[in-house]
């Protein structure tokens, strides 16, 4: 396989590019979006080792952000522990007839502080799958409505439906496979089935139902199964385009992925530590240029900043 090289003055033409863009960002608020944080809680299930490779997915999913993740813990001690899986699905069972359980209060507390991170300003996203969109329901009930509005949610095959009219969230949206085994115990996501896809009185609007990918009911059930994978990358398509900088995603194009791709590390550690060691770069950049003006200031106008009098009126 041919390696891709990078020819020589491509790079300056980038960063002399960025340059330029960083130095009117002022002028374009939208090289800058809102902050964000990415959230995700789990079904039932879900051994602390099982947490890392939807983490990761999510994370390629949506541009490459940073993901963290509320670990809604298991009864069970090894993949094949029935009795555990049992003790699960009836604590999902309590959890949807209004149970508070320890796994309800984490998550506040995770989402809380998601929004101490990205400020007032800022937007969470947080994406729960089965049992994990129960809990976030009960946890919506701790939090106020200035909290909610702040708050985007992605449900994917949820055992309790979330939606704007009971919570001022910022966005809901409930994935549902057609032939998911969790609609036997959402009602009301049943009759929105049943109506038609018809829209109106607000609530189907946040519903949308997929065809089976695989034909398997338990398959499709699944986060990282291909009927709701898709959704979830077209979640993450919505999300880049709405949140990711266009200055990021032009230094990821333009600059680091092709940077990564002419070294000889594995792949994926040469993208991240490429795009880390360049972002610090800008970073430094910017630092030095802020500090040369500073001096620049002081140089060639050696009154400003002195204390000037007030003229007397005598």
């Amino acid at each position: 396989m041919k390696r891709k090289t990078i020819q020589p003055n491509r790079p300056w033409v980038c960063m002399l590019t960025l340059f330029s863009m960083l130095a009117s960002r002022s002028e374009s608020s939208k090289l800058f979006p809102r902050r964000t944080k990415l959230t995700w809680v789990n079904g039932i299930a879900h051994l602390p080792e099982h947490m890392g490779d939807p983490t990761y997915v999510i994370s390629t999913a949506f541009g490459g952000a940073d993901v963290d993740y509320c670990h809604n813990p298991s009864s069970m001690t090894s993949e094949s522990d029935y009795i555990g899986f049992v003790k699960d699905g009836i604590q999902a069972s309590t959890n949807q007839m209004g149970r508070i359980t320890p796994e309800v209060d984490s998550l506040v507390e995770h989402l809380r502080d998601a929004l101490v991170k990205v400020g007032k300003s800022g937007r969470v996203v947080h994406i729960a799958h089965s049992q994990g969109s129960v809990i976030t329901w009960l946890a919506a009930k701790r939090l106020n409505a200035e909290e909610c509005r702040r708050i985007e949610i992605i449900s994917f095959g949820g055992a309790a439906m979330i939606c704007t009219s009971e919570f001022p969230f910022a966005r809901c949206i409930n994935y549902y496979a057609v032939n998911d085994p969790i609609l036997n115990v959402v009602p009301s996501a049943v009759k929105a089935l049943k109506s038609g896809f018809s829209f109106g009185g607000g609530l189907e609007q946040e519903i949308i139902f997929l065809a089976s990918r695989t034909g398997d009911p338990v398959t499709d059930h699944g986060l990282l199964n291909p009927t709701y994978l898709e959704a979830l990358l077209w979640e993450g398509r919505r999300y880049q385009s709405l949140y990711l900088s266009p200055l990021g995603k032009m230094t990821d194009g333009a600059f680091i992925a092709p940077l990564a791709s002419s070294v000889c590390w594995f792949p994926n550690f040469a993208y991240e530590v490429t795009r880390r060691v360049f972002k610090a770069f800008l970073r430094v950049l910017l630092l030095l240029r802020d500090v040369f003006r500073h001096i620049a200031n002081r140089v060639f106008d050696p009154e400003k900043g002195k204390y000037q009098p007030v003229p007397s009126l005598a």
